[in-house]
């Protein structure tokens, strides 16, 4: 949890204080307390917060002393803070400087959710530097108990304005968040985005960072050089859409420890791969990737940037198709995916993870039947020459789940095909029944033996290979169905049934009857499994 405005307000410096507008904006994150009083709006706008630029997630202390008649000024002094990402006002002195709050002012926070808090009116007694140390400290208190950057960082950037969700304000929120310089780099240290800590540092660490590229020497020691008692840290970050960056992490004094490091080459990671493009594609892959390792706060941060609502998903389909056709697969078959599913789902969201295709949905009511639509589906992606098995995973009810199936996907697809060749549409079930047949034949030989005995009995007939075959063909593959199991052994339709009432004899009992047809349909997948080997 981080610090918002609505946890300032219980602060003893600010238990008295009001909001009197922009109240939408109490679950904001703050960073830090700033003080600011300024005479010219010229010179906050072009000087102290340029246009684009993102300065946030402060809290501002001003009394309007040297504008306390000019309501014009404090309205545009307030917007551009605003605009700048800061994420509300105190106003100290209104009733002893500042007679009135103007309603101009009242109706711009309200517009922009930026929280207007209001000191007790009359007190002269009051003193920025209460709410400062209040403040401050509460701000460290939290960071030490609660050292988790990646979400944090989410909230604050889905937050903003579109036009500041970039990498160089996730470097800026970072930046403040661990009081250290951090650089983006080409792998030739061409610098790409900075954010100097402190700010007044940019232009030594820019030089500084030229010299690491261009002299030799032990990178530590011209650390030092550019920044005093400091230490510095290279990471490689991967970007999917372009070549590799490294993240340079420069800071004077303690040093992080290696977990804050590691969510720190994560959030920068997220933030190159969602907003390093200036086309402003989002990587939808950042939400994929989040759900499939169980990071739930990632995910629905990210899901909020994409305006997705995850908790409605609990069905995810997992495609695997050959190694050398995945990079066609990303340009061809993922647009092929979510345009044939939007016709029947509310979310699709679709990327490739970890050599497989993952799709997650949520299901339109009374869309046709799943097993219609994946069939068709995987007909369509194999007429553009993909060789591919299609699995559908539901239920799914929460992320664990997603990530178990996933594994599991990933541990029994070989099997799986073994068992059912003939079929390139699976099932959650078919992966589990796989599963379970994989742990048996890696048990004691007990176990596998006992699990062949309904088998047993076409040990002791003549016709004993031709009747097995016909079985396992008419269980595994035919669904049952006499013509399709005619059709696939290459036999007339008497032929099949002579062999199957054939079975019916040997076995004593009719090839539906449950529970026997369960253990009769296992024994034959592993029967099949073992000629494979």
């Amino acid at each position: 949890m981080s610090v918002t405005v609505a946890d300032l307000l219980k602060l003893p410096s600010l238990r008295q204080a009001k909001v009197i507008a922009g109240h939408k904006g109490l679950s904001r994150i703050v960073s830090s307390i700033t003080v600011l009083e300024s005479t010219d709006p010229g010179v906050l706008i072009d000087e102290v917060f340029p246009q684009g630029e993102y300065f946030g997630s402060e809290i501002v202390i001003t009394g309007f002393l040297n504008m306390t008649e000019d309501v014009e000024r404090q309205y545009i002094n307030m917007k551009r803070l605003a605009e700048g990402g800061e994420v509300g006002l105190i106003l100290y002195y209104v009733g002893v400087y500042l007679k009135k709050i103007d309603p101009r002012l009242v109706s711009l926070a309200d517009e922009m959710d930026f929280v207007l808090i209001v000191m007790p009116e009359g007190d002269v007694t009051l003193r920025y530097g209460e709410a400062i140390s209040d403040v401050t400290a509460l701000i460290f208190r939290d960071r030490a108990c609660n050292p988790f950057l990646v979400s944090e960082i989410l909230e604050c950037v889905s937050a903003l304005p579109q036009h500041q969700q970039s990498v160089n304000t996730i470097l800026k929120m970072l930046s403040d968040r661990i009081s250290a310089s951090l650089i983006l780099c080409d792998s030739s240290l061409k610098i790409q985005n900075l954010a100097a800590w402190p700010r007044s540092a940019e232009a030594s660490i820019k030089k500084g960072i030229e010299g690491l590229n261009a002299l030799p020497g032990d990178q530590q020691s011209l650390a030092c050089d550019i920044l005093p008692d400091s230490r510095l840290y290279r990471f490689s970050i991967g970007n999917d859409r372009g070549p590799g960056l490294e993240l340079l992490v420069l800071r004077e004094g303690l040093q992080p420890d290696s977990d804050v490091l590691t969510q720190l080459t994560d959030v920068v990671r997220l933030g190159v791969n969602l907003w390093g493009q200036k086309s402003g594609e989002v990587a939808i892959h950042e939400l994929i990737r989040a759900i499939l390792q169980d990071e739930p706060m990632k995910m629905r941060q990210l899901a909020n940037i994409f305006h997705i609502n995850v908790a409605d998903i609990h069905e995810m389909w997992i495609l695997h198709c050959e190694e050398d056709q995945l990079e066609r697969f990303r340009r061809e078959g993922l647009p092929l995916i979510r345009e044939h599913l939007k016709h029947y789902c509310h979310t699709v969201v679709a990327d490739l993870y970890e050599g497989r295709i993952a799709a997650f949905m949520d299901w339109i009511e009374h869309s046709p039947d799943r097993i219609l639509v994946s069939q068709d589906l995987a007909a369509r992606l194999e007429g553009l020459g993909f060789s591919l098995s299609l699995t559908r995973c539901y239920p799914l009810n929460s992320t664990s789940d997603v990530r178990r199936t996933f594994l599991l996907h990933q541990e029994v697809i070989e099997t799986i095909r073994k068992i059912w060749p003939s079929h390139s549409c699976y099932t959650l079930q078919e992966l589990e029944f796989a599963a379970d047949c994989r742990k048996i034949l890696s048990e004691s030989e007990a176990a596998l033996t006992k699990a062949l005995i309904p088998l047993d009995t076409f040990k002791y007939v003549r016709e004993d290979n031709a009747l097995l075959k016909t079985l396992e063909v008419f269980l595994l593959d035919a669904g049952s169905s006499v013509s399709a199991c005619a059709d696939l052994l290459f036999l007339h339709k008497n032929t099949v049934k002579y062999r199957l009432n054939r079975i019916r004899e040997l076995l004593g009992y009719p090839l539906d009857k449950v529970p026997e047809l369960f253990s009769l349909y296992q024994a034959a997948a592993l029967n099949r499994l073992l000629d494979s080997r």
